[in-house]
């Protein structure tokens, strides 16, 4: 599916489409290239440019605008973190699941870490 298509779902639509989300079967790379890397791009992005070019009001001072190079070596940062905590997050799910009667399942805890962050 479609990555806007599927996060207007899951925002407009969302026990509709937490069921075709069920349903689907797909690969953690899959997942990764088609929804996470993506979507995960939006924040970095606009933190370079809220940073660097349009830069930070500060009280009294004025406006303040980050250096191009420390904007993106945060926003690079950030998004290798989002990356990890996405999967990182998907661990733990896996790992609690049987707590609650789930059953562990890797990549059923990915898509739920994945779509639940949208």
């Amino acid at each position: 599916m479609n990555l806007i298509e599927r996060a207007k779902n899951i925002l407009l639509q969302p026990k509709k489409e937490w069921q075709v989300i069920a349903g689907e079967t797909t690969t953690v790379s899959d997942l990764y290239k088609s929804y996470i890397v993506p979507l995960a791009a939006i924040g970095p992005i606009a933190s370079i440019i809220g940073m660097s070019v349009v830069g930070i009001t500060m009280p009294f001072t004025g406006t303040y605008r980050v250096p191009i190079a420390t904007a993106v070596v945060s926003s690079v940062l950030s998004y290798v973190l989002g990356l990890a905590g996405v999967y990182i997050l998907a661990l733990i799910i896996d790992f609690l699941a049987p707590n609650f009667s789930g059953e562990k399942n890797m990549s059923q805890a990915l898509k739920l870490s994945a779509y639940s962050a949208t």
